[in-house]
């Protein structure tokens, strides 16, 4: 039996299936393979003339617009600036592909404050991509001066006083004790990021963790200060919450709300400060 196909047909149909970004990246790619090929044949023919060709080769190479950076994509950066990446690597269009070190310009890209991690990768004869990952800010912690918090607990930037980023707050950490014992102090502030995890969650809106110890303290937008202890965030907000509906039924606030009973976990203290205002009240 014979087995006959149309090659042609085959092809044709395989880009059908590709989407747009697919079939540039097959275009850009057969394009690089083409001018290496050139460029290797080129080093064949001059190699064949000995070490002076091949010098001479390469000092043309060193010189030569052909391999003048003229392209350059960014991918990832949303709060580092282009211009500011380029100024912190010294960068500029019309350098040498041949000569730029690739991992000096991710090193010095690394310095900005928002760059988590950094990959520079050349693209001949005239590109150079850049992949970055920043830091995604969770909190703002008061260390003295204010700091931006990473997910993790991490501070990875001092506030300047012209940012407007509008993020919990987390305070009662002690700048001294941070410095002398950061492992501790790790172990307080994924405290205090859990709690906030649990808040978010629950779409409670919160101004403030303040940490007594390992114990987290609350402050919501509402003016209330709910006492949460070390852990079993999520549950606790969760009865938060039918207590809140509660002292609204009853037409009630609540000044604190204590659930950081160690010895009787399922026991809530309310501090009532007044009746909710006539405006306030259900009809």
């Amino acid at each position: 039996m014979c087995l006959h196909m149309d090659w042609a047909s085959t092809k044709k149909n395989r880009w059908k299936k590709s989407s747009p970004k697919q079939i540039e990246q097959r275009i850009a790619r057969r394009q690089r393979l083409r001018f290496l090929t050139k460029l290797l044949a080129g080093f064949a023919v001059l190699g064949g003339l000995g070490f002076w060709g091949g010098k001479a080769l390469w000092h043309w190479a060193l010189q030569s617009p052909f391999f003048a950076l003229d392209e350059l994509a960014f991918e990832g950066n949303q709060r580092a600036s282009e211009e500011e990446l380029l100024w912190l690597a010294g960068l500029s269009l019309g350098e040498n592909l041949l000569q730029l070190d690739a991992a000096k310009v991710q090193q010095a890209m690394l310095a900005h404050p928002w760059v988590k991690s950094a990959a520079v990768k050349k693209r001949y004869p005239r590109g150079l991509e850049v992949h970055l990952e920043e830091y995604r800010e969770a909190a703002i912690l008061a260390l003295g001066d204010l700091y931006l918090l990473d997910e993790s607990g991490q501070p990875f930037k001092r506030m300047q006083p012209n940012e407007q980023i509008d993020l919990p707050l987390i305070t009662g950490i002690d700048k001294e004790g941070f410095v002398e014992n950061p492992e501790q102090s790790q172990l307080v502030l994924k405290t205090a990021l859990a709690a906030l995890r649990a808040f978010r969650a629950e779409a409670e809106g919160l101004s403030e963790i303040r940490m007594e110890g390992r114990e987290a303290v609350v402050l919501l937008n509402s003016g209330q200060e709910v006492l949460l202890g070390e852990s079993g965030f999520e549950k606790k907000v969760r009865k938060l919450k039918r207590i809140q509906e509660e002292l609204e039924q009853r037409q009630l606030r609540a000044q604190v709300i204590r659930l950081n009973n160690r010895a009787r976990p399922q026991r809530v203290t309310v501090q009532i400060s007044r009746a909710l205002p006539e405006r306030e009240r259900i009809r």
